[in-house]
């Protein structure tokens, strides 16, 4: 008597009774997530990149609304230790320039700027490093001045995230690198 089980095929009544089976569609699920969330660009949440806390001594940021933003951000990322070789202080500029000029002279465009002004200072000997870091954002004007305001603000954020990522970054630069003596590495 011949066997009336057949392979499935690649038709959609042969997917079908693949996807019965509930081993088959757990599988391919797993597959086609993995697949899905490669091709976007995911990132696992549970990535670190926080600074090495050797690194800065001090940072002074004015006591302002994007002084007090800054703060918030670096918060999670680092911390500073007293035998650090680095001081620091930061000054955060703001500026509103408006483009773009209609008939009766109201801006329709302006370009949001964020400069990140940090003055290091070397405990050493002290000798003085400035940098700047700098977010620029553009915003069209909207008839809702309430819109306006809520995106000057999503921007703000948006200028300051850059902002501390950059700085992070540079910081990071200047960790002290760890050397090892050549009978340390011979043992």
């Amino acid at each position: 008597m011949a066997s009336r089980l057949r392979k499935p095929s690649l038709s959609l009544a042969g997917l079908l009774t693949l996807l019965s089976n509930r081993v088959s569609r757990a599988v391919l699920v797993v597959s086609m997530a993995s697949v899905l969330l490669g091709a976007c660009g995911f990132e696992p949440v549970y990535r670190f990149d926080n600074l090495r806390a050797d690194i800065l001594s001090s940072l002074d940021v004015p006591d302002s609304r994007l002084g007090r933003q800054l703060k918030r951000a670096l918060r999670g990322r680092m911390s500073t230790t007293p035998n650090a070789p680095w001081s620091a202080s930061v000054e955060l500029i703001e500026t509103r320039e408006n483009m773009q000029l209609d008939s009766q002279g109201v801006a329709q465009r302006a370009r949001l700027t964020h400069k990140l002004n940090l003055t290091l200072r070397a405990r050493s000997d002290g000798k003085t490093r400035r940098v700047v870091f700098e977010e620029e954002q553009f915003l069209t004007r909207s008839e809702s001045g309430a819109d306006e305001v809520a995106r000057v603000r999503a921007l703000r954020t948006l200028a300051i995230q850059g902002l501390t990522d950059k700085l992070a970054n540079f910081l990071q630069t200047l960790a002290p690198t760890e050397t090892k003596s050549a009978a340390e590495i011979g043992r």
